[in-house]
């Protein structure tokens, strides 16, 4: 055993503690994580808001300009613990919301900038990500399933409990093994190699670390299953660029809220993995509808389901023309799909929810038609 593993655990800390040997301080060093994204970036506008508001000096900095800025925001998006809204919206963003007009925000960026990143900065910006490796033991079923869930961003709560439970029934129902994780540490290689796709349950915010997101990339482009869920590709910024252009191929930039919840006509379209191909051509449900930024730009995209903006209220969220709400296509030889359909806990009991989920994880798994490695 490695000697940063002995020195990690709880009972050897505490005896070296003891006679001198070793402080709180290093401990702290022992469970630092070295490559955290944006672990080196300088302050600046465009980091997250919660590495601002939760380091004093940076936070001053940001109060000057905009008196009472952490204070005018409601408390459940500045939450300085994890989840937090404010690890999924830059520090503009954020100004944005407070003070539409924006003024001296130049001025701002640059005196942060000559902010120094000291090792406590680096090591507050990793505490948020998972550093030991997870090795999980698996059933002796022929498919398994890795439903990972862990959330650094928005919380949607019962609704990640809801599909956590409905896909361990559908896998089961399926034949599937699966696992279940909110632990980062699951994305090695020896792992991931285990499981025929991973399922993104309502993941937001940053989860990976460099090292982690390597290791999915891999195992995506090399075969591997995604299939993201609703808020796993609800976040109105991405510090990944693979993930946003190769995975998901959108960007999202928000959803109804007067009402948040509506009834929409959705339709079913054809495609060569025969997902919801039993599906009726149009049918109707009463959930929070994703707007994206512009359609997929995905090589091979295919559309699965689609919504009327007719049907609803969208607002100036509006696509106008086609607006996707779930897609499939391949990664180089892996699989991915996403579906938006997902906020309301009571979308995991719709039968046709049921459907496409079941249908997208045989085809996310490499056991459905026209898989991408033939």
């Amino acid at each position: 055993m490695k000697l940063t593993s002995l020195l990690k655990r709880p009972v050897i800390q505490s005896a070296l503690i003891s006679l001198g040997l070793f402080s709180a301080n290093t401990a702290q060093a022992a469970d630092a994580i070295a490559d955290c994204v944006l672990r080196e970036a300088p302050f600046s506008l465009q980091l997250p808001a919660y590495d601002v508001l939760t380091r004093p000096e940076a936070r001053a900095i940001a109060e000057q300009y905009y008196p009472g800025l952490f204070e005018t925001l409601p408390a459940w998006l500045l939450s300085e613990k994890m989840p937090s809204f404010a690890t999924i919206l830059t520090l503009e963003q954020l100004i944005a919301r407070a003070d539409p007009a924006k003024p001296r925000l130049a001025e701002l960026d640059a005196e942060l900038r000559a902010l120094p990143v000291t090792e406590a900065v680096k090591t507050a910006r990793c505490a948020r990500f998972d550093a030991e490796p997870q090795y999980f033991s698996v059933d002796d079923a022929p498919v398994q399933v890795l439903v990972y869930q862990k959330i650094n961003g928005y919380d949607h709560g019962r609704s990640v409990t809801a599909a956590t439970e409905a896909l361990t029934r559908m896998s089961k129902e399926m034949g599937y093994g699966v696992t279940v994780t909110a632990n980062g540490g699951a994305f090695n290689a020896k792992n991931l190699s285990q499981f025929d796709v991973v399922v993104w349950n309502n993941v937001s915010g940053d989860t990976l670390t460099l090292s982690q997101r390597a290791a999915f990339e891999d195992y995506i482009n090399n075969g591997g299953g995604f299939l993201g869920v609703h808020a796993s590709g609800g976040d109105s910024i991405y510090f990944w660029d693979w993930y946003r252009d190769a995975l998901l191929g959108v960007q999202f930039i928000g959803h109804p809220m007067d009402p948040q919840f509506q009834l929409a006509e959705l339709t079913t379209h054809e495609n060569s993995a025969h997902i919801a191909e039993s599906l009726p051509d149009t049918w109707s449900i009463k959930d929070e509808w994703y707007s994206f930024a512009a359609e997929p730009d995905l090589e091979g995209v295919e559309y699965v389901i689609t919504i009327d903006e007719d049907s609803y209220a969208p607002g100036d969220l509006a696509m106008g023309g086609v607006h996707p709400i779930a897609w499939k296509h391949c990664v180089n030889e892996g699989r991915a799909m996403y579906t938006a359909i997902g906020h309301r806990e009571e979308m995991y009991d719709v039968p046709e929810n049921i459907t496409l989920i079941k249908d997208a994880l045989k085809w996310t798994s490499g056991h459905g038609a026209k898989i991408c490695a033939e």
